[in-house]
């Protein structure tokens, strides 16, 4: 997008994270059940749609809130205070609108935007398949179809949110009528797109396979795409180019996540500390554990660990206001902003590890919230881009070994796109 201007005033903005706050009270009563069932938390889907939230992050213009990066990454770290799988499910929704602002043409801003604003329409945005994550080339297929439109085949895992959209983004690779994909890795690339689709559409079916450590809560099952018909205008831009230009949407909103996930943590832990006493032991007759020395250290180095999610989630959104990234090639800005999702998850595993030894056994038992938020934790170094790709694309490019664009694909439609080649990563 490379152009973040804030259209909220400040009283808008306090009164969205209001509403996400007031709102997570619902998630905390409702997470921990769906996380014990491995059930999607389909009972919030009315009270997110009622709340006003779903079209916050619709640009003023299509009559939506105008909410900006920060304002957005503030309402997931909100709501993962009450759960942080049901907010990672609801963050899909505001990471595809705000990638939306910048991807997609005017003509689908109108036929998109105006639905999630009037009839609150959720979306969601696979794009990973099974053999690879987001940077694996998309084997689902595109056909164009006699009447100008487009047949869609193949299916995309991760796909958060899936079970309460009513619009799903995807990427396909756009193939002749044989249906073959490209032999070629770069072509294969350059024929990569995005498409929108809405998700009643007949073809379109939802295969159950989530069955995870954590996260639960989100529903993040896998959507099969059966010879799907869509109009020709569902095609909505680059996706290598493109998608990969408005990062910032996934990488800051998933940081947000964490970082109410690790504060959560943090605060369980404090209130346990305070209270917990041993009784008689060996070193005395009433051991409180907040006067035991490493437990004193150890709650300090959650706090700093939890400080430095905060100030890094609000100097990323800062900088990206005040342009830093504005001459960055696209995987470099992809590198940078993905700084903050980095050390937003790592922060927020280490801060439930050290809540869970210095409370004791007892966090160990199932149901324990802290059991909860750390199986919940784990999750946040598969997300794009993992740990240690980010570590791997941050050293390439300080070695100076990226493959600078062999050539370049056809712009995004999106204002402000900046179409690149992908290179080898």
């Amino acid at each position: 997008m490379r152009n973040h201007t804030v259209e909220m005033t400040p009283q808008e903005q306090q009164k969205a994270i209001d509403i996400a706050r007031e709102l997570a009270s619902e998630f905390d009563r409702v997470g921990p059940g769906c996380d014990e069932r491995n059930e999607f938390c389909h009972e919030l889907v009315p009270l997110y749609k009622e709340s006003g939230l779903v079209g916050i992050a619709v640009p003023k213009e299509y009559g939506g809130g105008g909410a900006d990066i920060w304002t957005l990454t503030q309402i997931s770290r909100e709501l993962a205070k009450g759960d942080p799988a049901s907010a990672l499910a609801f963050n899909m929704h505001q990471t595809m609108v705000g990638i939306f602002r910048g991807l997609i043409d005017d003509d689908a801003k109108a036929k998109w935007f105006p639905q999630i604003v009037e009839e609150n329409k959720l979306v969601c945005g696979p794009f990973s398949e099974e053999r690879a994550g987001l940077l694996g080339l998309a084997d689902t297929t595109a056909t164009p179809a006699a009447d100008g439109g487009w047949a869609i085949n193949g299916g995309k895992t991760w796909a958060t949110l899936c079970m309460a959209a009513d619009i799903i983004a995807f990427n396909a690779t756009v193939v002749d009528e044989a249906g073959i994909l490209p032999a070629d890795h770069l072509a294969h690339a350059m024929a990569e797109s995005v498409f929108i689709y809405d998700m009643n559409t007949p073809g379109i079916s939802i295969k159950e396979t989530w069955d995870t450590m954590g996260m639960r809560a989100t529903g993040t099952h896998t959507v099969l795409f059966d010879d799907a018909r869509g109009p020709a205008d569902a095609m909505a831009g680059n996706f290598r180019g493109g998608l990969f230009d408005e990062f910032e949407w996934a990488a800051l909103t998933f940081s947000g996540c964490y970082l109410g996930l690790t504060e959560k943590a943090y605060e369980v832990a404090k209130a346990s500390l305070r209270k917990k006493t041993l009784g008689a032991t060996m070193e005395g007759g009433d051991v409180a554990l907040k006067g035991i020395g490493y437990i004193q250290s150890g709650l300090g180095r959650m706090k700093l660990l939890t400080e430095t999610s905060e100030r890094v989630v609000d100097a990323t959104c800062q900088q990206l206001f005040d342009g830093k990234d504005k001459d960055m090639a696209t995987y470099e800005r992809v590198s940078w902003v993905d700084v903050s999702k980095i050390v937003t998850t790592e922060n927020a595993i280490e801060v439930c590890d050290q809540g869970m030894r210095l409370i004791g056994g007892s966090t160990f038992r199932r149901g324990h919230t802290l059991e909860r938020l750390f199986r919940d934790s784990k999750s946040g170094p598969f997300h794009p881009l993992t740990t240690d790709q980010e570590y791997d694309m941050l050293g390439k490019l300080e070695l100076g070994l990226m493959d600078p664009p062999a050539e370049e694909p056809a712009a995004s439609a999106g204002e402000g796109t900046q179409a690149e080649a992908p290179v080898a990563v």
